[in-house]
């Protein structure tokens, strides 16, 4: 709309400068043709100055003056330029004389007219119309002297019908242009808003119902909407994970405290009835009763572990720690802690390497693989622990020659409370969460573990965490 108003007023413009130069063209041929008399003029000699095509005697244009047909010749054609811009539509030619007696007019005409002593175009109104008016002294070029003066005027009839086409032109295409824009708009918009109508369909589901599976469906358009939905399917499933993940813990930690709470209950039922009496049975019920106080207090703490460690992700990202020093730690402190053992040391890297894990946690992670090699080792009481690197992970070994396990309890190894011999692992004091949760924290930090176990040889179990690169504190920063 603005352009075509800014074409509107510039085509306006430009028609206007126009006319001002017929009107001018006119004065100037008009002045030209009548200043070369050197008496005042009359109204033959204007007559016979205008004229195109014959003389009139003084008589003929004294007693019958046809102002109508003054300009025209007999063949009804105009025979040169000046006389077709007199002519034109709208405009109209006057002569006076000094005294300001009309001695000429074209066509007629109600324009007031004042001399001026110079050339003057003005706009002015006609029939309530904007008109142009050019007045202009005659003198003579003989001698001088003031012989009469012009009146021009255009009414601009061309002028305003093109303005009046040009406007409803405007108007036309402004409205076709909005219809246009509007369903455009709405086609455009509609497309571009269904991504979030969706986004909001989602969380009103995830809203009615925290483990509804409802996501975003996203686009192929590979733009800012796909990648929003994208990250908001994301952080659903992040969302539901920890969701789940909290259900699990409680389930877990109901179903496990339930045998040492039913340990506790029944030698306290066997204190209430008779045992108080007799001092061996209530020495045995409180012994029992403070071990399985004991189981409690390892497995809330081991289960407080496995939660920490699903979250690693969230409260320990670009931690780095040495691994070749955590290593050798671990390795001299079980040296120390178990004398009846052989620990060896196979070391390959040269130089102190940072991995991206926090040390404690790593830290965790090797004793809780070396107290396993410890405890399940029989007859062979040796433990080999390995370091190597490549370009872009440490991998750390831990072989011991003990019981070992299937296939089959391999595969399920590191899931929660799984023990491959439960009575046996109960009596080694294990919950069946330690390698739970070295397994969850090494996800966490993009790592890995796994496990390679011949029954009744041994087990070789391998993690995997990658190099500290000075690069990702900068990308984060």
């Amino acid at each position: 709309m603005i352009f075509s108003i800014t074409i509107f007023f510039s085509f306006r413009q430009i028609m206007l400068s126009q006319e001002d130069e017929n009107v001018k063209d006119v004065i100037t041929g008009v002045t030209n043709r009548l200043n070369v008399e050197s008496a005042v003029l009359t109204k033959a000699t204007v007559y016979q100055a205008l004229s195109p095509t014959y003389t009139p005697s003084d008589t003929e244009v004294e007693e019958d003056f046809d102002q109508r047909n003054l300009l025209i010749g007999p063949s009804g054609n105009y025979e040169d330029t000046l006389y077709a811009e007199m002519s034109a539509e709208g405009v109209v030619v006057r002569i006076y004389s000094p005294t300001s007696r009309l001695l000429f007019e074209s066509k007629p005409s109600d324009v007031s007219f004042e001399p001026k002593s110079k050339l003057t175009v003005n706009l002015i109104d006609i029939n309530g119309k904007e008109g142009i008016s050019g007045i202009a002294p005659i003198y003579s070029s003989q001698n001088g002297i003031l012989i009469g003066y012009l009146h021009v005027t255009n009414a601009l009839q061309d002028y305003h019908d093109m303005s009046d086409q040009i406007i409803s032109a405007v108007f036309l295409i402004g409205v076709f242009a909005l219809l246009f824009s509007g369903v455009t708009g709405f086609l455009l918009a509609s497309r571009f808003l269904k991504p979030i109508k969706n986004m909001t369909s989602t969380m009103n589901d995830i809203r009615k119902d925290t483990q509804s599976q409802s996501r975003i469906p996203v686009s192929d358009t590979n733009d800012e909407l796909a990648y929003l939905s994208t990250v908001f399917n994301d952080m659903l499933d992040k969302m539901q994970q920890y969701i789940e993940q909290q259900k699990q813990f409680v389930e877990d930690v109901s179903h496990e405290l339930r045998t040492p709470v039913a340990v506790m209950e029944g030698h306290l039922k066997l204190l209430n009835r008779w045992g108080k009496e007799d001092p061996e049975i209530l020495d045995e019920s409180l012994l029992a009763s403070l071990q399985e106080v004991g189981r409690m207090k390892t497995l809330v703490q081991e289960m407080l572990d496995l939660s920490r460690a699903e979250q690693v992700e969230i409260h320990y990202k670009n931690e780095k720690t040495p691994i070749k020093q955590v290593v050798h730690q671990n390795y001299n402190n079980f040296k120390m802690i178990h004398p009846d053992f052989v620990f060896n040391l196979d070391d390959d890297v040269d130089e102190e390497i940072y991995v991206s894990i926090y040390r404690h946690h790593l830290e965790q992670i090797l004793i809780i693989l070396l107290d396993n090699a410890v405890k399940y080792s029989t007859d062979r009481n040796e433990v080999h622990l390995s370091i190597a690197s490549d370009d872009k992970f440490v991998h750390v070994a831990i072989q011991d020659f003990g019981e070992g396990m299937t296939p089959e309890d391999a595969d399920k190894i590191f899931n929660r409370f799984y023990r491959v011999d439960k009575a046996r692992s109960r009596h080694k004091g294990g919950n069946g969460l330690g390698l739970s949760i070295a397994k969850e924290l090494l996800l966490g930090y993009k790592g890995n573990i796994s496990v390679d176990s011949v029954l009744n040889h041994g087990s070789i179990f391998r993690i995997t965490l990658p190099i500290y690169k000075e690069t990702d504190d900068v990308n984060e920063k």
